[in-house]
């Protein structure tokens, strides 16, 4: 089993989609395990553990990121092999800020299970899917024990003005 419901016909076991976006996931086709609120660049952020993974939602800063099993049809999307696949660097501009994402695949014992995490969820034994945010930017943890692996990203934004003056 996997860190999200195998039981969906549009859930992949054996790949991973990164997407990138401005609008609002659409949560009546989400379902929601843990969700809560926290400081994204200094705007509000929701973050959800949901059936298929992830997303985080800056409606201020108008990024949206959405990690999932099942495909998906934003502004920007990547896929990633499960178990094995090439560490990825996905990069997002919106109109209000720029988003740098660090995707690696690596060995399940690497998950850090005593640390403080925003919102983490156990979907059965070893599948996890955890967020722990820092100021600017997030990390994503999502265990596949079917496959041995966990799936990391660290995500890192800064306003696109911020960007602007650092030319």
């Amino acid at each position: 089993m996997t860190s999200s419901s195998t039981t969906d016909p549009e859930v992949h076991t054996d790949r991973l989609f990164v997407g990138f976006g401005s609008d609002s996931p659409d949560c009546d086709r989400l379902t929601v395990f843990a969700e809560t609120t926290v400081d994204l660049c200094d705007a509000p952020a929701e973050i959800a553990v949901i059936g298929s993974s992830h997303y985080v939602y800056a409606p201020d800063l108008a990024f949206r990121e959405m990690i999932s099993c099942k495909s998906l049809s934003h502004d920007a999307v990547a896929e990633l092999s499960l178990p094995e696949g090439d560490d990825r660097r996905l990069r997002y501009a919106g109109e209000s800020v720029i988003a740098e994402t660090a995707v690696s695949i690596r060995d399940i014992d690497t998950y850090p299970a005593g640390r403080d995490f925003e919102l983490a969820y156990e979907f059965e034994p070893d599948a996890y899917t955890a967020i722990a945010v820092d100021g600017d930017g997030y990390e994503t943890y999502h265990t596949y024990p079917e496959h041995g692996c966990l799936v990391y990203s660290e995500t890192v934004l800064g306003r696109t003005d911020d960007a602007a003056t650092q030319r």
